[in-house]
């Protein structure tokens, strides 16, 4: 698996200054200029706040504070709030199934119940495992790697060639 590019200080060859001034630059065109904002469904939750104020303060202390990233990092933080939602469902009905246990009820009514909410309990769980999935694809790609503005930025410098060099080389 080939190495993610690195940023201009952190490359350790020998660089021209004009090309580590045209590779600065590159870099910086990858990004907006404008910090993340937090949509309005975020700032509601408490779970979803509390964790972009987080993400956003680690992406500040490493420069990658942008607005190209904002609808992804929303994304990450309401995904962390679902999965802990889903994961009080699933606390719920399983204090339920504690209490059919429990219950005077006639033993195939039980056990139809219990079959029930372990299915509703199967169903949280595969939707947990999806939200982990999606935020998991996000810290690969865009949220905490530099990998991903990296990659548009060219290895090397066009060079211009001039038309009068084209036209003679057609000879």
């Amino acid at each position: 698996m080939a190495r993610a590019p690195k940023t201009v200080e952190n490359m350790s060859k020998n660089l021209t200054k004009e090309e580590k001034k045209y590779l600065e630059q590159a870099e910086k065109a990858t990004l907006s200029g404008y910090e993340i904002t937090e949509f309005a469904k975020t700032k509601k939750d408490k779970i979803a706040h509390k964790e972009f104020l987080r993400v956003t303060k680690l992406l500040t202390a490493v420069g990658k504070n942008d607005a190209m990233y904002e609808a992804v990092i929303n994304d990450y933080c309401t995904y962390l709030s679902d999965i802990e939602r889903y994961r009080r469902y699933r606390i719920k009905f399983e204090d339920d199934i504690d209490e059919i246990e429990d219950s005077e009820m006639e033993t195939s009514e039980k056990c139809k119940l219990k079959f029930k909410i372990k299915d509703t309990i199967l169903s949280c769980d595969k939707q947990i495992n999806t939200l982990q999935r999606k935020r998991f694809e996000i810290e690969k790609e865009t949220g905490f790697t530099v990998a991903s503005s990296l990659r548009s930025i060219p290895k090397k410098k066009e060079e211009k060639v001039s038309p009068l060099m084209v036209a003679l080389s057609n000879d």
